[in-house]
């Protein structure tokens, strides 16, 4: 049975409003598309996972698979009702903004979550980049700040933590990016 990846995406004149200093709001939409853009490519050659749904208020340019409206309820509401319309299913929740993610880590990912949830951690050990659930009919979300923790105490302990360069590492701050391109990331 595949799993669902599920990817929330930011419209991109409000995506990664921390770079606003270092980026235009240009670079900062190209910055959004350019890593979006290869974490479906990543899915896209990941075995397991398929079909890919992602959420966003408009459809992406470079998206023509399946979509759900983000309503703009706030990213943990948005993903509970996706949980509506997807539950039962197993659903890997991925964030769209991993430009290193690798098939590995998305392998990774699902297997630890074969019984129990799996949680992938940034890199700075309190944020929450990946969330694989073998069910997804009761859950609660808990992104944003110190998510990590958040969601482990919702979970009440049945969970997995997954430790992967490619699921820890996020663009969200210009430090995060300046790790990034040490890493081997090249921005277009």
């Amino acid at each position: 049975m595949n799993w669902i990846a599920l990817i929330p995406v930011k419209e991109p004149e409000v995506c990664k409003t921390r770079l606003a200093e270092h980026l235009s709001s240009t670079e900062r939409a190209r910055l959004c598309e350019q890593m979006l853009a290869h974490v479906l490519d990543v899915l896209s050659h990941c075995p397991g996972i398929g079909p890919v749904v992602v959420l966003s208020r408009r459809r992406p340019v470079l998206w023509t698979g399946a979509w759900i409206v983000d309503e703009g309820r706030g990213l943990n509401e948005e993903l509970t009702a996706c949980m509506t319309k997807l539950g039962g299913q197993r659903i890997a929740i991925l964030h769209s903004d991993l430009p290193l993610l690798c098939v590995d880590d998305v392998t990774a990912l699902i297997e630890a979550a074969e019984l129990d949830p799996a949680l992938a951690q940034d890199r700075h050990g309190s944020g929450t980049n990946a969330f694989a659930l073998p069910n997804a009919s009761d859950v609660t979300f808990a992104f944003g700040q110190d998510s990590l923790r958040r969601h482990q105490q919702l979970l009440r302990g049945r969970v997995h933590v997954v430790k992967r360069p490619g699921l820890a590492l996020d663009i969200d701050t210009p430090a995060d990016l300046v790790y990034a391109e040490a890493q081997g990331f090249h921005r277009q």
